[in-house]
């Protein structure tokens, strides 16, 4: 007779998880589907092609059960940039509330996941975590069902407009943490969030992210994601965006910290004039692995899209940007661009890049570059000729490289503090501060 396979599952234990955490018997019996489901396809392996440039033997030696509810050590928060408006604070994927600022303005409304999942009809947000589970390249997001306890929950009102950033908070302590992100915009709402995801102390830590987000017609949601998490954390983090007819999505990645991190980015264009923006920097250096998928999809006319993504590896870093549009019948007068550019400092560094196209419409005007390389030593040639060290000249390059992205970003402490980080991370940067605006 042939062993249960479940029973010899690297997932298997994560069931006895389960029972502790909270929800009631509505949400367990979601996540015990989710576990069943994500049991029977399995984690990712490098045999995937769409987990074929992330190093899964990290996370084959990684602890996934949750974390136990633990203090969070002093000054875990000091590296945050003072961003105004409310905090929403989230340690190991669990609301904390002394640590949050949440008076949120009219029109807003935040609640725990938790919280909301109970109050609600299972039915109402329940259906988004089973509905995880369907596709097997979906499985990051079923683990994340599987174990999720909590997350922040934020709801706008038609036409609501808040005039400061509202800031979420993630903080990883050690063990496995499962924050569940659901964002609403009504029609014509506005919302600029900052999410940062940073690690306490140097304890491993695995993090399994999901985040819906949801806009309303002509509404606009600016979202900037800041990564720095500890060097012993792999932080594998998945966004669905759904963007209605008129509205606009932005997203700026900064991703500066972690062993291994992965942001799985994936837009639904639903509404004529739809439009999503995307922009970031990753810096994998050392032995550090930055990876960066992205899937952006035109289902209506005259949608729009534009990617403008830069790495920069050094060391042993690898690092990766794997991009696809697709066009669906129906879409035309889309208007679709992709740029990734990525620079080497170091015969050992790495990063791959894949753009995409998939063009089912007729009427559409799409583009896509791709370049790796090193540093112009044109210009290098030219800054030494006239007196800059080589040192000071290549830092100085290499944050011209990034600087067009970093300028994107807003608030101002958070692009100020992406700017303090990012020269941190080059020689001479005191001297490099006098060229930075």
């Amino acid at each position: 007779m042939s062993a249960n396979p479940q029973a010899t599952s690297p997932l298997a234990p994560l069931a006895a998880a389960q029972a502790g955490l909270p929800g009631g018997a509505a949400w367990g019996a979601w996540r015990a589907d989710a576990l069943e489901r994500l049991m029977a396809v399995g984690l990712p392996t490098p045999r995937d092609d769409a987990w074929k440039y992330t190093n899964l033997r990290l996370l084959a030696r990684r602890d996934l059960l949750p974390a136990a509810p633990r203090p969070l050590a002093t000054g875990a928060l000091d590296d945050l940039p003072a961003i105004a408006g409310p905090r929403l604070v989230f340690v190991d994927g669990r609301f904390h509330a002394a640590l949050s600022a949440a008076e949120l303005p009219d029109g807003c409304t935040f609640r725990s996941f938790a919280a909301r999942f109970a109050a609600e009809a299972p039915a109402a947000l329940g259906a988004s975590l089973a509905g995880d589970a369907r596709l097997a390249d979906e499985r990051l997001r079923t683990l994340n069902a599987s174990l999720a306890a909590d997350g922040p929950s934020l709801e706008l009102a038609p036409g609501a407009r808040p005039a400061e950033p509202i800031h979420l908070v993630h903080v990883a302590t050690g063990g496995g943490a499962y924050p569940r992100t659901r964002v609403e915009l009504g029609a014509g709402a506005t919302l600029e969030l900052v999410e940062s995801h940073l690690s306490a102390g140097g304890a491993e830590a695995f993090v399994a992210a999901a985040g819906d987000f949801r806009l309303g017609r002509d509404a606009t949601l600016t979202h900037s994601s800041l990564q720095l998490a500890g060097a012993r954390t792999i932080l594998l983090d998945d966004a669905a965006v759904t963007v209605a007819a008129g509205a606009r999505y932005e997203h700026r990645l900064v991703a500066l910290g972690g062993q291994l991190t992965r942001l799985d980015l994936r837009i639904a264009l639903e509404g004529p004039g739809a439009r999503a923006v995307l922009a970031g920097v990753f810096f994998p250096d050392g032995t550090r692995e930055q990876h960066l998928r992205t899937l952006i999809e035109h289902h209506a006319r005259e949608t729009s899209s534009d990617q403008r993504y830069r790495g920069v590896a050094s060391g042993r870093g690898r690092g990766s940007y794997d991009g696809k549009v697709v066009v669906h019948p129906g879409a035309f007068k889309t208007d679709s661009r992709q740029s990734s550019r990525n620079l080497l400092i170091g015969r050992e560094a790495a990063i791959e890049s894949r753009p995409q196209l998939e063009i089912n419409a007729d009427d559409v005007k799409c583009s896509h570059g791709a370049t790796t390389g090193t540093l112009d030593e044109q210009m290098m040639f030219y800054l030494l000729a006239r007196g800059l060290d080589r040192d000071t000249a290549r830092a100085l390059l290499t944050y011209a490289f990034v600087g067009d992205v970093l300028r994107r970003l807003s608030p101002e402490p958070l692009r100020r503090a992406a700017e303090a980080r990012v020269l941190g991370r080059l020689p001479a940067a005191e001297l490099l501060r006098e060229f930075v605006p």
